[in-house]
């Protein structure tokens, strides 16, 4: 995948990590079902951590199209569910694909990396064009494809 290429890319990176594929799909066809199959995945990562780890530490990589729209599911998920969110979720993606010798993809992958560890837990973000934006908080504009602050 493009993001085991970027991490793999940087051996002094400082922290371990597990990339599993949940759909490979354009995002304009990510759908509900899609987006649980991505919820019970973050779920099963959490349950594995013990109460006294440090904050479970995720990045989900999405086109950009539909992120928004995930994120949101994921955070109302993660708020509705019973037990305590202990993790930090954000959401990255690319304006070009990854090999694309002008690709943000590895910016923005080492943007939403970075966020992970110092966002409070609980968090749900979008990391796109040098921003973290809380996902409550975030809109993309639809002429320019940018990410923005609401």
């Amino acid at each position: 995948s493009a993001a085991s290429r970027i991490l793999n890319a940087h051996p002094n990176l400082g922290v371990t990590f597990d990339v599993t594929s949940i759909c490979r799909k354009d995002s304009l066809e990510v759908a509900d079902n899609d987006r649980g199959l991505l919820f019970i995945a973050i779920t099963k990562i959490m349950a594995k951590m013990s109460p006294s780890s440090p904050p479970t530490r995720i990045v989900v990589t999405h086109g950009t199209d539909t992120m928004v729209e995930t994120a949101q599911f994921i955070q109302k998920g993660l708020k509705d569910g019973l037990k305590e969110n202990s993790a930090v979720v954000a959401f990255t993606g690319a304006t070009k694909p990854e090999r694309f010798i002008d690709s943000d993809a590895a910016f923005n992958v080492g943007l939403a990396v970075g966020a992970t560890s110092a966002c409070s837990p609980g968090s749900v973000v979008i990391c796109m064009n040098g921003n973290v934006i809380p996902v409550e908080k975030c809109v993309r504009e639809e002429t320019s494809g940018l990410f923005r602050w609401r």
